[in-house]
């Protein structure tokens, strides 16, 4: 009996899935700087506000479909290597910059989240169906958006700037980036739900 077109689409999702989870360490390496190079691609996308040292960039929507399609593993990978590389002094950070001074800098926090935020979307995806389908793979990326790479984020504004205040920090480092975070989380969960099986 011929499969129907949604029972091929399906399958073909069930391929990538299976692929970019279950291939071998260097496959997932290759997969991984690949992903860490279209990171560093989106960090051009660069909006600097005049208000706070933190620009509005595209490295968020990166990182998280890069999770949603590549899983624990090689989604993980490319944010950390994004990172090493970028502290080690290749300019892929956004505005094109690099070296330690940009870790240890008022946006390092974030950039520290991304790796963390990969970890807990790839691994929802992994593991979870209910993290696959729409409301449960928006749930997963406002946690790690909202949680984890803002809750970083702020914390080592405040730190690097000497800031206490949690509503300043909140001014400075998160509530600017609400509406176009939320923009960037609804076109990676859209896309992500076309790459991930149901099952």
């Amino acid at each position: 009996m011929a499969l129907s077109l949604a029972e091929r689409v399906e399958v073909f999702r069930g391929r990538i899935f299976e692929f970019t989870r279950s291939s071998g360490l260097s496959t997932q390496i290759v997969l991984a700087l690949f992903g860490a190079a279209f990171i560093g691609l989106a960090a051009q996308i660069r909006i600097p506000l005049p208000f706070t040292p933190v620009p509005i960039t595209g490295q968020t929507f990166a990182v998280l479909f890069l999770a949603i399609l590549m899983g624990t593993r090689a989604g993980t990978l490319s944010s950390l290597f994004y990172v090493l590389f970028g502290g080690l002094g290749l300019p892929w950070f956004a505005g094109a910059k690099g070296g330690w001074a940009v870790l240890a800098g008022p946006t390092g926090g974030y950039l520290v989240g991304f790796i963390l935020a990969a970890l807990l979307v790839g691994y929802l995806c992994d593991h979870f169906t209910w993290a696959r389908r729409l409301p449960g793979l928006v749930a997963g990326l406002l946690a790690a958006n909202f949680l984890v790479i803002h809750g970083l984020g702020i914390f080592w504004l405040g730190a690097v700037t000497g800031t206490h205040s949690l509503t300043k920090l909140l001014l400075l480092g998160s509530l600017p980036f609400v509406p176009g975070d939320l923009l960037k989380i609804a076109l990676a969960a859209s896309l992500g739900r076309l790459v991930l099986p149901t099952r």
